[in-house]
């Protein structure tokens, strides 16, 4: 019998096995289905900014690529370009007012890449790990995937998102080694309280846990301002900083980001990364330096979070109007509006995932459910507000009042 005649399937992991399909990677896909079937879609389930990157950023990058080609297209250093790590060490210094050597910093295939390589290094099978309930999905699949045991302290609407003080005591006393923080957040686009905050890094200092601090946010801020949580006593000896260039300088396809963090930690990221991905790609580091050296990133949030910020008001607004029954917090920052819809879905006797997928299907809105990001988030949907232009923002809420009418 030749190889191809034998009927056995590839074994497959058990832990990859156990780690469910993604339902916010189900909707995009209807999203991306009913486009090709030329359907009007209301899409509300995007994770990126809406705005195109900076043009004269581009422009630079594309000229280096027609004058320079081998040099943009070579392997680079491990821990990334050290022009750009200079480059990000002054933006550090300038934003947060915290001391980061370039050399405690490392280039990133993304937060995710830079969350995935610190898990890989500061955590052993079985340790316990805390999150905030809701928080990002790939959270809850990174922590499976690295077979990490997981406990979560919920955020309520009716508290702003915001953990209690107790809660976060308990668990940090309850013998975890790691915490992951996200401010603003995602999907809630809360900014964490100094309160918290303060509480979070106390706890850890004397405890001798590590945060790892997604910061992927940071920049995209309305009328509040982000929580350099570095800055708090001795936090810096306890805090993994996470950082995208997805979102402020709207690179996502570029995959791109940043970590930094003491020295040692730093180093023995950069040897897992030297045997996961070499380096990030080489084209991306020389566009985000672009946007550094000739101080396009002020100019580009300027313009960009004006819009933003219209867009969250009147999405808001939309479901204040045609969603009176839920209950909504605006937020001061982020990319999403994160309702709880619950006395709908109670009426409709549908879990969130159900609705979203139905709504998809039948009228063309696209939402993720809440409980992508937690036993915490059911009944809630993330709805991004910054790709979408206004006023199809509100027909989407009208659209989806429509749908939910139509029972």
């Amino acid at each position: 019998m030749c190889a191809t005649d034998d009927p056995r399937p590839m074994k497959i992991s058990k832990t990859v096995l156990g780690i469910q399909p993604s339902t916010h990677r189900k909707v995009i896909a209807i999203a991306e289905r009913k486009k090709r079937e030329g359907k009007s879609v209301y899409n509300f389930s995007q994770g990126q900014p809406g705005l195109p990157p900076d043009a004269e950023a581009v422009s630079g990058l594309i000229e280096r690529l027609s004058r320079q080609p081998f040099e943009c297209s070579r392997y680079v250093e491990t821990k990334g370009m050290g022009e750009l790590r200079q480059a990000i060490s002054m933006d550090l210094k300038n934003y947060g007012g915290i001391d980061v050597p370039h050399d405690q910093i490392m280039v990133t295939d993304g937060a995710v890449e830079g969350l995935n390589l610190a898990l890989a290094t500061l955590t052993e099978p079985n340790d316990k790990v805390a999150l905030l309930d809701p928080c990002y999905s790939v959270y809850w699949d990174l922590l499976a995937f690295h077979d990490l045991k997981t406990t979560a302290i919920p955020q309520d609407i009716s508290l702003g998102f915001q953990p209690s003080i107790e809660g976060i005591k308990e668990t940090m006393a309850s013998g975890i080694s790691a915490m992951i923080v996200c401010s603003p957040d995602n999907p809630t686009s809360r900014i964490l309280s100094e309160e918290a905050a303060r509480t979070i890094v106390d706890e850890a200092v004397d405890r001798q846990i590590t945060i790892l601090y997604d910061e992927a946010y940071k920049h995209m801020t309305y009328e509040g301002k982000h929580l350099w949580i570095q800055n708090f006593g001795n936090a810096m000896d306890h805090v993994i900083s996470l950082n995208s260039f997805s979102k402020d300088l709207a690179l996502p396809g570029f995959r791109l980001g940043y970590v930094y963090g003491p020295n040692e930690v730093i180093e023995q990221m950069a040897k897992v990364k030297a045997f996961t991905s070499i380096c990030s790609p080489t084209p991306s580091q020389y566009l985000a330096l672009e946007y550094y050296r000739r101080g396009l990133k002020e100019r580009y949030l300027s313009s960009a979070l004006p819009v933003y910020r219209k867009r969250r008001d009147a999405l808001y607004e939309a479901i204040i109007e045609h969603l009176p029954r839920a209950e909504v917090f605006k937020p001061v920052a982020g990319m999403y509006l994160f309702p709880d819809i619950s006395p709908y879905l109670r009426d409709l006797s549908m879990n969130d995932v159900e609705f979203c997928i139905r709504m998809a299907e039948e009228a063309e809105v696209i939402t993720v459910p809440g409980s992508a990001s937690g036993p915490a988030g059911s009944g809630h949907l993330r709805l991004c507000f910054v790709v979408e232009t206004e006023d199809k923002l509100k027909a989407g809420i009208e659209r989806m009042a429509s749908f939910i009418e139509s029972f």
